[in-house]
């Protein structure tokens, strides 16, 4: 449909390319769900950043207690932290006697391994990726062995001491142990 106002051409037509903004900008605004409420452990590696202070920014890996050094704060839990959570301290930390106002993020370089064991072809460790599933999981270690079972999946969730049957489609999350058994003839 095309309107004509004072000798004007205009389209009823939505522009698709004033849409597509609009849904880039939704979109960006998007966390990852898996850091949101994602407990930081041993063996992860974070970026520091303290805006305008080269100093105090840095990428570093948690020890395996979950903690770290920090310039003029000492030795930092961040083991069961959040992210807003360590951020926060530092910034708390930061803010007794060494900055005025400073600015700080942290973030996620690298989640710490899964393990992944059972019968596979490579058992072992493997980086942890944000929406990774058991079926993932098991192409990572080089598929599963003629034994296996196609449906029998057993996963240990770090920090706990109950084994869970697992799916296909269960998550995995960094720290677990996954089990792909033995399936019968």
């Amino acid at each position: 449909m095309i309107l004509r106002i004072d000798n004007t051409i205009l389209s009823t037509r939505p522009r698709r390319w004033a849409i597509a903004p609009l849904i880039a900008l939704l979109v960006s605004f998007q966390a990852p769900a898996d850091t949101d409420d994602y407990q930081l452990g041993a063996g992860d590696e974070i970026r520091i950043q303290v805006y305008q202070e080269d100093d105090l920014s840095m990428v570093l890996r948690l020890d395996e207690s979950g903690t770290f050094d920090y310039p003029y704060l000492g030795t930092i839990t961040a083991k069961k932290r959040s992210l807003d959570q360590l951020q926060q301290t530092v910034t708390e930390g930061l803010l007794q006697d060494v900055l005025v106002n400073p600015n700080v993020s942290v973030s996620i370089v690298k989640y710490r391994d899964f393990y992944i064991g059972g019968e596979v072809k490579k058992s072992g460790s493997y980086p942890y990726q944000p929406g990774l599933t058991i079926k993932q999981a098991v192409n990572l270690a080089g598929g599963v062995t003629e034994w296996a079972s196609s449906s029998k999946y057993e996963i240990l969730r770090e920090g706990s001491n109950l084994v869970e049957s697992a799916g296909n489609n269960t998550a995995v999350r960094p720290g677990d142990t996954v089990t792909i058994l033995e399936g019968l003839f």
